[in-house]
Parts: C-alpha cells; sequence; structure tokens
C-alpha cells in the first residue's frame, strides 16, 4: 500500500501560481472536469480570491493510474504563500516527502521562495524546481533557471517549463512527482498510532475537524485516542479524505493525509503541530511542535457603540476557527468599549478586519499595530526578527541605507543574480511603514520574509499624551529612547490639527520618562472685550484696558480649572488612518 502513496505540497512566493497549478492537477487526475469548475478551486476563501493569495493551506487526495496499470495515490496540500502563516508551512513539510518548489517566470525567486527552500532542505524531502508563467510577455525564462541553478545547485536539466494557466507540459511534471518523490518510509512493525495534525477548523455540528498525516498505525471510527501535548482525550467520530470535500473512509492507514472529526468545542485545543496518539499510550508526541504566538497587536472598535456586542460575537464565530487569534476586552473614554487583538502580522489583522467588515456588517475602527514589549523590573525588552530581502543588484545600496534607518543591524548578504541580504530588525520598526518604503526605494522589485528571532533589551519608555495634564491612554504606547522625541513630536502636531478649538487654552503635551518633550498649545476662542456696541473701550485710559484684559483672562482660567477636553471620535478616526 505504501509504495502507491506519493504526499507532496507546492511551495512558492505569493501569486507565483500555486493554486492554478493545483487546478491543472485536479484535472489531470479526473478529480474534477476541466471547464467545468472555478478557477483556484482550492481557495475557498472569497478574500483569498479576489487577492489572488493563499490564505489557508488546502489539502486534496487525487487518484491516477499509470499507464492505466498501477494506481497511485497523490496527496497534495496547496500552502499559504504569505510570511505570516510560515508556521502552517512548516509543519505541511513535516507531512510530506517532497515538494514542487514553483518560480514566477517574470519575477524570478523571492524571499518566500527562499525561506520555503529553506525549509524544504531542512526536512530532506525531494525539490522538483519548476519556471511557471512561461507563456507570460515578460518572462524570463532562461535567467530564472539560471538564479535557480545557483540557488540549489543543481543542473539545468532537472528545471521544469510549465504555464500552469494553459497547461502546457504539466502532465511531464506530474509524471516526474510520481517517478522522483518517494512513498512515505514504514514505520517498525507493532508501533503505536500516530499522526501529526497540520491545521483544522471548526464545523458547528461536528466539533473541531482535524488535517492529519498518520505516521504509524492507523486511525478509525471508535479509536480512544489524545492529543499528546494538549493531552485531551476524545474518541474519533469519522475519518476520511480530501477530494477536495471530506470524503468519509473505514480507515486511514498509514502514510495516508486526511481528516479525523474530533467532536471538540474549542480549535485551541487542536494545535497545529500536536500529534494524536492512542488514550493510553507513553508514546511521545512528533518532533517540531511549538505554540503559535500573536506577533501585532491592535484595538479594534465598532463605530456605533450599539454593536459592540455584535462585534463581541463576530470575533468569537472568528476565534472558532481561526486557532492563532486571541482577543481581550478594553475599554476607552473616547472610543468605547472595544477590544485589543493579537494577530500573526500585517496581513493576518487586514484578512480578520476585512472579514470582521464583510461577513458580520461591522463597521470597524483599528488602531495602528503594535508590537507587546516584556518588562523585567526596569528593563524593557523588544521583539526583534530577522528579516531576509531579496533585491536585484542595481538597488543594494538603496536597501541597505534604508536597513540602518530603521535600526536595523547587518547579518549577511550573497550576491550572485541577485541581492539576497539579512538583518536583524526590530519588529516594531518593520510593522511602521518599512515595507512601503523599501518597495518605493527598489521600484516595487524587492520581496520580504521574516521570522521571529528573540526579545533584545532596549532602553525605552511610556510616551504618554496629555492634554492639560490629563493623560489620554489611546495615544501613550511604549517607545524606544531614539524615537521618542520624533515619535512625539509628530503626535502632538497631528492632535493639534485634530483637536477642535476650546473656549479655553488647550496644552497637549507628550512626556516621557517624566519630562515634557514636545509640546503644541491650541489658542482658545476669544472675544475682543475692548469693543462694546461698536465703540472702543478704554482707548485712552490703559488702566481700564489692562482691567478688562485680566478679567477675561481670570474668566478663562476658572474655564480651563473645570472645563474638560472633549476629543470628536472623528480626530481619533482621522489619527489613526494617517498612522
Amino acid at each position: 500500500m505504501l509504495d502507491r502513496i506519493r504526499n507532496f505540497a507546492i511551495i512558492a512566493h505569493i501569486d507565483h501560481g500555486k493554486s492554478t497549478l493545483a487546478d491543472r492537477l485536479l484535472e489531470l487526475t479526473h478529480v474534477v472536469s476541466a471547464g467545468k469548475h472555478e478557477e483556484q478551486m482550492l481557495d475557498r476563501n472569497p478574500i483569498s480570491r479576489e487577492r489572488g493569495i493563499t490564505i489557508k493551506l488546502a489539502p486534496v487526495t487525487m487518484e491516477f493510474r499509470i499507464h492505466n496499470s498501477k494506481l497511485i495515490i497523490l496527496n497534495l496540500i496547496d500552502t499559504p504563500g504569505h510570511v505570516d502563516f510560515s508556521y502552517e508551512v512548516d509543519r505541511t513539510l513535516a507531512c510530506v516527502e517532497g515538494v514542487v518548489l514553483l518560480v514566477d517566470a517574470t519575477q524570478g525567486i523571492q524571499a518566500q521562495t527562499i525561506s520555503n527552500a529553506y525549509k524544504a532542505i531542512e526536512k530532506n524531502l525531494v525539490i522538483i524546481p519548476v519556471v511557471n508563467k512561461i507563456d507570460l510577455p515578460g518572462a524570463q525564462v532562461e535567467k530564472v533557471k539560471q538564479q535557480i541553478v545557483d540557488f540549489l545547485g543543481i543542473p539545468e536539466g532537472d528545471i521544469f517549463e510549465i504555464s500552469a494557466k494553459t497547461g502546457h507540459n504539466v502532465q511531464n511534471l506530474l509524471d516526474s512527482i510520481i517517478s522522483s518523490v518517494p512513498s512515505p518510509t514504514a514505520s517498525k512493525e507493532g508501533v503505536e498510532s500516530r499522526a501529526l495534525v497540520f491545521d483544522s477548523y471548526y464545523d458547528s455540528h461536528r466539533g473541531v475537524i482535524a488535517f492529519v498525516r498518520v505516521f504509524s498505525g492507523e486511525l478509525k471510527h471508535g479509536m480512544k485516542v489524545r492529543l499528546a501535548q494538549g493531552n485531551r482525550a476524545f474518541e474519533v467520530q469519522e475519518v476520511g479524505i480530501f477530494k477536495p470535500d471530506l470524503i468519509p473512509q473505514n480507515v486511514l492507514d498509514e502514510g495516508s493525509i486526511g481528516y479525523v472529526v474530533t467532536n471538540l468545542k474549542d480549535i485551541h485545543e487542536v494545535r497545529v503541530g500536536d500529534s494524536i496518539v492512542p488514550e493510553r499510550s507513553t508514546l511521545p508526541a512528533l518532533s517540531g511542535y511549538r505554540r503559535v504566538k500573536s506577533m501585532v497587536y491592535a484595538s479594534v472598535f465598532t463605530t456605533d457603540t450599539a454593536d459592540y456586542l455584535n462585534l463581541k460575537k463576530a470575533l468569537e464565530k472568528l476565534y472558532l476557527n481561526d486557532s492563532s487569534l486571541e482577543f481581550t476586552p478594553i475599554f476607552s473614554q473616547a472610543l468605547g468599549a472595544g477590544f485589543r487583538v493579537g494577530f500573526l502580522g500585517l496581513l493576518h489583522a487586514d484578512v480578520v478586519r476585512e472579514r470582521l467588515e464583510r461577513e458580520f456588517g461591522l463597521d470597524l475602527v483599528l488602531t495602528p499595530p503594535q508590537v507587546e514589549y516584556r518588562k523585567e523590573g526596569d528593563q524593557f525588552f523588544e521583539p526583534h526578527v530577522k528579516i531576509l530581502i531579496v533585491v536585484p543588484q542595481e538597488y543594494s545600496g538603496p536597501v541597505m541605507q534604508l536597513c540602518e534607518k530603521y535600526r536595523a543591524k547587518f547579518i549577511t548578504m550573497d550576491n550572485k543574480n541577485q541581492i539576497t541580504v539579512q538583518y536583524d530588525m526590530p519588529l516594531s520598526e518593520m510593522i511602521s511603514d518599512f515595507f512601503d518604503k523599501l518597495k518605493s526605494v527598489t521600484s516595487g522589485y524587492a520581496s520580504l520574509d521574516w521570522e521571529f528571532a528573540d526579545y533584545v533589551p532596549v532602553k525605552a519608555d511610556k510616551l504618554e499624551v496629555q492634554l492639560n495634564m490629563e493623560p489620554i491612554e489611546e495615544f501613550s504606547e511604549v517607545v524606544v529612547q531614539e524615537r521618542a522625541q520624533e515619535k512625539a513630536i509628530d503626535l502632538v502636531k497631528k492632535l493639534k490639527e485634530l483637536i477642535p478649538r476650546q473656549q479655553y487654552e488647550v496644552k497637549i503635551q507628550a512626556k516621557y520618562k517624566g519630562k515634557i518633550i514636545a509640546s503644541e498649545r491650541i489658542s482658545p476662542f476669544r472675544k475682543n472685550v475692548l469693543i462694546k456696541s461698536g465703540k472702543v473701550v478704554g482707548a485712552g485710559d490703559v488702566g481700564r484696558k489692562n482691567k478688562l484684559l485680566d478679567k477675561q483672562k481670570e474668566g478663562k482660567k476658572r474655564m480651563k480649572m473645570v472645563g474638560k477636553v472633549e476629543i470628536p471620535k472623528e480626530a481619533f478616526l482621522k489619527l489613526f488612518n494617517k498612522q
């Protein structure tokens, strides 16, 4: 049985044609009929389709008879191409024996191509390099093939040239997958069942449905099992394969990729990378598991405070199907009740926001994304990431200058065909406007990949914004010392533009480490008390003139003591949009 199975994944940078190639493979293996299905069939998410990127990985089982004789079972996993979902890709690669490394003939090797290829090399997987989109007018096939030869150190003849859109040469690629990707290795006889969870989703009727690869033994209906890391026991309700819809089977054998219906009601109990073992087994979990942590945080509020409960219900529904999402309730004086939400990265935040607005009809305010600093005693620790930038050689100078402006430290550089440069950078700098600036200085040619490195000690403190000595929490955040002055000046200037004038003076101040480091003043509305009934009062008497002006000053002072600066919600919205 094992010699008939081929488990493989398609890996690539965003928009290099993974899902389109999956469509052609599904047609060639007669899972679907050509022209009778939606394009990018495995991308079921409408946002994913609109943006042309894979957000959620998708497995499918295909059966193909070689030369009308031996039946081969092909288990394909189409992976996300964005860095935010790199852990999913890592766990997917632990489930397969080979990968198709897809490179766009018009774009060449990019950051995510390199990152995913390294993951495959680490796991000792068979890599089938493929140049896609050779039918496009801007295709630079020979140049891209040379990049692959230099990167992987393979003969040029091993690289396939295909067009996933037209189907050109995809049949030969399929034959190569069958001949090159090895069958799963058989486990020792008598070894207990063990399966790796590489994804899951929540079904309101059947609970959490886990996507698994069986490494030893078998899984079938009625088995008593447990999650090795989460230590949660359950009875298997159903097993099956993906076609790409769920098709029940009597058993999932060793080497198979399929699904397990758990009937558990919390997706956070079935974490990606966990292992399913028999309930009383002492087998350890499969290696490589780690808990996915939120890297970026933003506060989410509804523009209409009456929608708070709807926002809560919407987040709870998304939480059921997104194990990487986390949120806690917060309250803002200006924006009312809302939630502080943790995301994997900026794309993940944008997708969640769009789903909340589109699927649940909510109108939302998202504060600018921030990172979470750790504090031990008086010492702050800042999250750092290792970034990988791939860029044409002529842009290497501007890219290196840009990285230095964003507090990045140079690690290494390779410059064979394109410049591949690595830096250590604070996450707070990367999630500001770094990527926009990077695209700008490289005319859009640069690509970026990153992974979390460590928490690094840093001189930082809370930057507190005050209006007439009253702190405003919504605008206060932890800032590193070398950015404090610049951030404070920028913030108070923006607030001066946005806060309406009052009947009394408004002082906008930014306080850092107990000192006021930036300040602006909004002058009050002022009636001209020296004119009464159209006539100038005390024109010739300076004493009377000063008396009237002093009386006005006293009145403004009393108003300031009892008055509270009201910041309209529109000011928050405009400021957050600007940021």
